[in-house]
C-alpha cells in the first residue's frame, strides 16, 4: 500500500541484510568511479574503504578500486617478478588479502605473511577468509603512528595503496610510509604509484625516475623501476 514502508523479516540464523546489495549494478558503477580529492590522515582513508567494503560487498574488485581481477593479478605478477617473495612477507595495505591468494596459487614459497591495513572492515573480512591458515595474520595498524620494528620482515609490498594524497604534504606522508616499510623489510620492498599524463583524473602522481632518485638519496636504497611508459601504474623496487 502506498505510504507504507516494506517490512523485512529476518529469520534466526540468517546473516544481517546489507541494504546496499539492493542498489542496481548500474548505479554501483557510477559510485565506483567516485574518487575523493584526498584524506587528512590514514584513519580517514580507512573509513573510506570501510564504506566501500560495505557498499560493494560481494564484489572485491569494485571495493578495492581495480578494473578487474586480470588487472590486479598482472600487478601482482609484475611486483613479484621485480622482487620475488621470500621469508617473512609484509603486505602493507593488504585489503582483503588477494596478494596472499596469488602467492599460494602460483606456488611461491614464503615463511609467513602479515597483512596490515587501516580499514578495520577489510582486516576483519580478510581474517575471516584466512582463518585457520597458521602462517598468515592480519592487523589494523597505521605505521605512521605505530612504526614497525626494523628488520622484522624480509620482503614487503605496497601495491595500489599510495594513490590518494594524505595530509597537508602528501609527498612527505608517502615518503614516510615508504621509509618505514623499507626499514621494516630486510631485503627490500616493491611499491606501485601513478605516473603523470597517462590517465585523466588521477589525483596524485609522481615521475618514476624522480621518486626512484629520491628514495636512493633519502633512504640509501638501490632503486629499480618497472615502467613501460604507457600504463598509468608503475612499480618501484627498493633494495638494501
Amino acid at each position: 500500500m502506498r505510504g507504507k514502508r516494506p517490512i523485512f523479516v529476518m529469520h534466526r540464523g540468517c546473516r544481517e541484510m546489507n541494504p546496499f546489495r539492493l542498489i542496481p549494478r548500474r548505479l554501483k558503477r557510477r559510485m565506483f568511479r567516485y574518487t575523493p580529492a584526498g584524506f587528512p590522515d590514514p584513519a580517514s582513508c580507512g573509513a573510506f574503504y570501510d564504506a566501500r567494503s560495505t557498499l560493494f560487498s560481494g564484489d572485491d574488485m569494485m571495493a578495492l578500486e581495480y578494473s578487474g581481477t586480470d588487472a590486479q593479478r598482472h600487478l601482482f605478477e609484475r611486483a613479484t617478478s621485480l622482487l620475488p617473495p621470500g621469508g617473512r612477507i609484509l603486505d602493507l595495505g593488504c585489503g582483503l588479502g588477494h596478494l596472499l591468494i596469488y602467492l599460494d596459487e602460483k606456488g611461491l614459497s614464503y615463511e609467513s605473511y602479515h597483512g596490515i591495513d587501516v580499514s578495520p572492515r577489510m582486516v576483519t573480512e580478510a581474517s575471516r577468509r584466512f582463518e585457520g591458515k597458521t602462517c598468515a595474520s592480519f592487523e589494523v595498524r597505521d605505521i605512521l603512528t605505530e612504526p614497525l620494528a626494523p628488520g622484522s620482515f624480509d620482503t614487503g609490498y605496497i601495491l595500489s595503496v599510495l594513490g590518494y594524497p594524505i595530509g597537508d604534504d602528501p609527498v612527505a606522508t608517502m615518503m614516510e610510509i615508504i621509509e618505514r616499510t623499507f626499514s621494516a623489510c630486510r631485503e627490500g620492498i616493491v611499491l606501485s604509484h601513478l605516473a603523470p599524463g597517462r590517465k585523466e583524473g588521477l589525483k596524485f602522481t609522481t615521475v618514476p625516475e624522480e621518486l626512484g632518485a629520491r628514495c636512493e638519496e633519502e633512504l640509501g636504497a638501490k632503486a629499480q623501476i618497472d615502467d613501460d611508459g604507457v600504463a598509468f601504474t608503475y612499480l618501484l623496487a627498493l633494495r638494501h
